[in-house]
């Protein structure tokens, strides 16, 4: 796997066994799986009786973390799952053994743990699919309704601060935050404040701390701001889709668009803005509100569908996937999950089965609701999602946030952005951030090589050369409808652009999808 070496399955299956007092023999099923960030092993014993075996990942495909923060995600993790066995009735794993170190039988940190039972509802839902059935709307909000059941069960779960669960030797407690807005993406280099917010207000700000140290220094991938990378859903079909995917990709590699300084400064800009209606989120003196409670609630860093286990019959079995967990307002416990896409927000009809589940597990438990206003809760919704940087349409998250802006919320927000380049806190951003910019030569010669995987590469670059002239004359957001209108464009060759200056160097007629690129490019 890497200069560490392969992973000791023997090893791990020693370790197991031992937990049992080697009464029974254990096996590997399967080969190990990876995700993005740990390598799993299933393990069985001869009785039936199955386990986990969880270790980060120490090849080079994997999203790697400094040593130092696996340690903390595992340890929070297995203080998170412990928290919840002894103190909630919410169906986790069961913690066997875990080490945080490369100190131990199987030289490497680890999670072992008893195996979810039931599949994950991603699983089941792709079972129905196989099955003919189209329409998931029933099941969906059967799960969103247990959910909400859950979410109340982790509101009784509340520390005074907000960050990820510590175990001592005779008490839970805070530490500092562990979430994936202040770990992921290379954000654990950032150097922001992490340790337990005391207030709501002190939170949110640290969230949007995190987001600038990441627009302003680390890889934006595949986030224009201006120029949004196109989704699936928007799009007729996956042939148009990927047609549109390459003709981005294409585009945003002329000029070193994404990682550019005018990339980054709307970025910074359009966060300074949201900056201004943080405010609302939370109470006017920037602490708990009057809610009841006594703290801060736990909560479940990412509720998808692949998290999620469930029977036959669609009840929750088990929630996996507590490594990011942390505590955090109970309006951002409000937010209905995302379960069958994070990047699109939940239906009406789920939202409202959320909800419901989460009033009827107060009123079962003779327990008042705290009076959090619904829109502050979508506000969030938006928010998480432009501060974590993990959807592909920023600009529509930023969109519906501007809308509260106190002073700008009736004004084009591109005009304001464009506005706001003169005041001195942009000029000296956008000075700092031109000390970090690439060499034209350099830039030419990625492009070069980039163009130079297709076989008609010097076209396609042309093309991506007058979509960006095109970009340039006009302030705008290309969205789906540019792209679907340049998919059945003709462009102009080299000895006809002296006929097409000065005007738009695409038709404008109707998308016919009919051509496909020929070439593929990943985001």
């Amino acid at each position: 796997m890497s200069s560490q070496g392969p992973l000791d399955l023997a090893a791990v299956v020693a370790l197991a066994t031992s937990h049992r007092g080697d009464r029974h023999t254990c096996r590997v099923v399967g080969e190990p799986l990876c995700g993005s960030l740990n390598s799993v092993v299933m393990l069985k014993f001869d009785d039936g009786l199955q386990w986990v075996f969880r270790t980060p990942r120490r090849d080079a495909s994997g999203r790697n973390l400094p040593p130092v923060m696996r340690v903390k995600l595992i340890a929070s993790e297995v203080a998170t799952l412990n928290l919840l066995t002894h103190h909630t009735n919410i169906p986790v794993p069961q913690v066997v053994d875990h080490s945080c170190t490369t100190l131990n039988s199987v030289g490497a940190p680890y999670i072992l743990m008893t195996c979810a039972a039931g599949r994950s509802f991603a699983a089941y839902l792709r079972r129905m699919h196989q099955d003919g059935v189209r329409d998931f709307s029933q099941v969906t909000k059967k799960l969103m309704r247990q959910l909400g059941k859950i979410c109340f069960a982790l509101s009784t779960v509340q520390f005074a601060t907000i960050g990820s669960v510590q175990e001592g030797s005779d008490a839970f407690g805070v530490g500092e935050s562990l979430a994936p807005t202040f770990v992921l993406q290379g954000r654990h280099g950032i150097p922001v404040f992490r340790d337990p917010f005391l207030t709501e207000q002190n939170y949110y700000n640290g969230l949007l701390d995190a987001f600038f140290g990441h627009v302003t220094g680390l890889s934006l991938s595949h986030h224009f701001f201006l120029a949004p990378c196109p989704e699936r859903a928007d799009y007729p079909d996956q042939t148009c889709y990927n047609t549109a995917v390459d003709r981005w990709n294409d585009f945003v590699t002329i000029d070193d668009k994404i990682d550019g300084v005018d990339n980054r400064t709307h970025y910074r800009t359009a966060g300074k803005l949201i900056q201004d209606i943080v405010p609302d989120f939370s109470p006017p003196d920037g602490g708990q509100p009057d809610t009841g409670l006594a703290g801060f609630p736990l909560g479940h860093a990412d509720l998808c569908s692949s998290n999620i286990f469930v029977d036959d019959d669609c009840n929750i079995t088990c929630i996996i996937g507590w490594e990011f967990s942390s505590t955090m307002p109970f309006a951002q416990l409000l937010i209905p999950p995302a379960v069958l896409n994070k990047r699109r927000a939940p239906s009406s009809a789920d939202c409202a089965a959320f909800r419901a589940g989460l009033h009827d597990a107060a009123k079962q438990a003779n327990a008042v609701l705290p009076p959090i206003p619904g829109i502050v809760s979508d506000l969030l919704w938006h928010y998480m999602r432009w501060v974590n940087l993990d959807t592909h349409c920023d600009f529509r998250h930023f969109e519906a946030l501007f809308k509260r802006h106190p002073e700008f919320s009736k004004l084009d927000p591109l005009f304001i952005i464009d506005e706001m380049q003169g005041r001195t806190d942009v000029r000296e951003a956008r000075q700092r951030l031109m000390a970090g910019v690439r060499d034209p030569e350099e830039i030419r010669s990625d492009e070069d090589a980039y163009f130079a995987r297709a076989s008609d590469g010097e076209k396609l670059r042309r093309v991506a050369e007058q979509l960006t002239d095109t970009f340039n004359r006009k302030r705008q957001v290309l969205g789906a409808d540019f792209w679907m209108q340049t998919l059945s464009e003709v462009f102009a060759e080299p000895d006809e652009e002296a006929c097409c200056s000065g005007s738009s160097s695409y038709s404008g007629d109707s998308c016919c999808c009919s051509q496909q690129s020929g070439h593929s490019h990943g985001l």
